[in-house]
């Protein structure tokens, strides 16, 4: 084989190999930021989803305040301290959030302090239930394979998605830059390479801070933490307790609360009695 054959062999096979190496140098840069293009839309629409979970949680939330003499803040502080739970880590609900009592029931009771400890038992529990649901989920069967179990959308799920985005994100930025691929395809080119670094060329690129992947800030999302709860079994004899302290103490607001727990409760359709 002539030199000139030998040359021209090399070359088309040089080219051919370049090419393929940057197809997948290409299909690796966009793959990967597609990738994280459609994880970042799963992330966006678990922060929607809780978000509106959290909103249910603050009104049973801001339920159990109203049953605590109205809310008052040292009231709340202490039955949190009375049950175990360290008061500064329980987050409370937001302004424009408040009580729904349509919720809430008074149980029958000959005493009106009875009445309110079991009211407060039963709005502790409704509270702590939708917490344990927002924090760690509620298992449902797969409606397309019933043999399967599924958790809803939870906090923890979604922080430890937000923490492995993250990562990938960091990790992306900096080691499939741009100017990183651009500096490899350029080497790829030996004789405009060669000519580069004769000039003295450098190869740099301004377009990371352009081109970088904007991570998401958790912070951001509205999302609070919940501490774990005791049971209402583990605390139920905290609750009435302090429910007797409490209503020793404020006896005509505890009654206010017990009333207006009863103005709010909805009206049963009593039937005739057949005669």
């Amino acid at each position: 084989m002539s030199e000139k054959k030998k040359k021209d062999t090399y070359e088309c096979l040089a080219d051919s190999l370049a090419e393929e190496t940057l197809q997948e140098a290409a299909d690796t840069f966009f793959g990967q930021r597609k990738s994280i293009e459609n994880e970042l839309k799963i992330y966006n629409q678990w922060i929607h989803d809780l978000a509106r979970i959290q909103v249910r949680v603050q009104t049973f939330q801001a339920s159990l305040h109203f049953v605590l003499a109205k809310g008052q803040t040292e009231t709340v502080k202490s039955f949190y301290r009375a049950i175990g739970v360290d008061a500064d880590q329980v987050p409370g609900p937001e302004k424009n959030i408040g009580p729904d009592l349509r919720m809430l029931h008074v149980p029958f009771a000959l005493r009106a302090q009875n009445r309110y400890a079991k009211l407060l038992r039963a709005a502790y529990r409704a509270f702590v239930d939708q917490v344990a649901g927002y924090m760690y989920g509620r298992n449902y069967r797969d409606p397309e394979d019933p043999r399967r179990q599924r958790v809803t959308v939870n906090y923890e799920q979604v922080y430890a998605f937000y923490t492995q985005l993250r990562e990938k994100i960091r990790k992306t930025n900096q080691d499939n830059s741009p100017t990183q691929v651009l500096q490899f395809v350029k080497q790829l080119d030996i004789e405009r390479s060669a000519r580069e670094s004769l000039v003295g060329v450098p190869l740099r690129y301004t377009l990371d801070e352009d081109m970088a992947i904007a991570a998401p800030d958790f912070a951001q999302s509205g999302l609070k933490a919940y501490p774990d709860f005791p049971s209402l079994d583990e605390a139920k004899g905290k609750i009435k307790k302090f429910a007797g302290q409490v209503y020793a103490a404020q006896p005509e607001k505890i009654l206010q609360v017990l009333r207006a727990v009863k103005e709010e409760e909805p009206l049963m359709s009593v039937k005739p009695q057949s005669r």
